[in-house]
């Protein structure tokens, strides 16, 4: 009976100590395996991206003179802040648990090299520093990855969408705005707004000796004798150019679908320090689909309807000079009163 006893205390002892040791050391294996970065490289040497998806789509983000750029769109300036994060993106995955380890389960998972969702290549210079495989998502927000040179298929905090591989997603779209504090001017037909001379100086960080409570923001030239420039109207105006956000890079050509031979809106707007800037918009014979020149730059670009059409209003003169408000605010004039009939003599 002792002996039994003092044998049912030794295994008692040694379940103690393995769920100790497991206490213990489990949770550093699996955090171990959790802090493996997936792929290894120096995010400073990165200048090249080559981002590769299905049906053979592709496009290039390269780094000229310290800038990145699309050389699919002649070298059109790409967001540069959006090339950061995906470059952060990519440092900071975590090589979890495989699902699987061997080169015949990538093509179950599509993360092979001749069947994937997205491939997505670094280089520095002509030397290939990291390659990841995406392939089939398990769930919302997780993608199966594969580094290049291993067959270990991990899931990752990641989607597909979140590496596009269309040039116009990777356009610097804020390429035509003009800080609001820069403008100056805005000219528009015969009608020309400029900053009054206070909020010039309140632009500049200075306020003047003697500012008045109610000091005008803008003054006009070119005005009809009846006509009043609304103040409120042109700092909308110029809001519209300081959130101005293009869709798309059409290309260099006039083609005339654009309806820029009789543009829908023709205006300059001159910045404190600069020559003037013309911006045209043209509407195409549909009436969805809008183009914009800026003539700073050698492109054309696709302008969403709705910045557009809204930037439309904000220029109209009505809008400017507070007529269009004033039309409609303006009560329906009263029926004149019936004249009574004279008696009859």
């Amino acid at each position: 009976m002792n002996r039994t006893i003092r044998l049912l205390a030794l295994l008692l002892g040694v379940q103690l100590l393995l769920a100790l040791g497991l206490h213990f050391t489990g949770p550093d294996l699996a955090a171990g395996a959790a802090q493996t970065p997936l792929l290894s490289f120096d995010r400073e040497r990165v200048d090249r991206v080559l981002v590769e998806g299905t049906d053979q789509t592709r496009v290039t983000l390269a780094k000229r003179d310290g800038a990145w750029t699309l050389p699919e769109l002649d070298g059109f300036p790409a967001d540069a802040t959006r090339v950061a994060q995906l470059l952060a993106r990519l440092a900071e995955l975590q090589g979890g648990l495989p699902v699987a380890t061997s080169a015949a389960a990538q093509p179950r998972f599509r993360v092979g090299a001749d069947d994937f969702e997205r491939r997505v290549t670094l280089f520095a210079g002509d030397d290939k520093l990291a390659a990841l495989y995406l392939g089939s998502s398990p769930g919302m927000g997780q993608i199966h990855a594969r580094a290049d040179g291993s067959d270990r298929i991990q899931v990752v905090e990641l989607a597909a969408f979140d590496i596009p591989v269309q040039t116009d997603d990777w356009i610097d779209r804020m390429l035509v705005q003009i800080p609001r504090e820069e403008i100056a001017a805005i000219a528009i037909g015969d009608l020309r707004l400029e900053r009054a001379p206070q909020a010039a100086a309140a632009a500049e960080g200075a306020a003047p000796a003697e500012q008045q409570p109610e000091a005008p923001r803008w003054q006009a030239t070119g005005l009809n004798a009846e006509e009043r420039l609304d103040p409120a109207a042109a700092d909308a105006l110029a809001d519209k150019f300081a959130e101005l956000s293009i869709g798309a890079v059409l290309g260099r050509d006039e083609k005339p679908e654009y309806g820029l031979a009789k543009p829908a809106l023709t205006l300059a707007v001159t910045r404190r320090s600069g020559d003037p800037i013309t911006y045209a918009i043209g509407k195409a014979a549909d009436g969805q689909n809008y183009t914009l020149k800026v003539s700073n730059r050698a492109e054309y670009f696709r302008l969403p309807s709705y910045t557009a059409e809204q930037l439309l209003k904000a220029a109209a003169r009505d809008t400017l000079t507070g007529k269009g408000a004033d039309a409609a605010a303006q009560p329906a004039a009263e029926p004149a009163a019936a004249t009574p009939e004279a008696p009859a003599p």
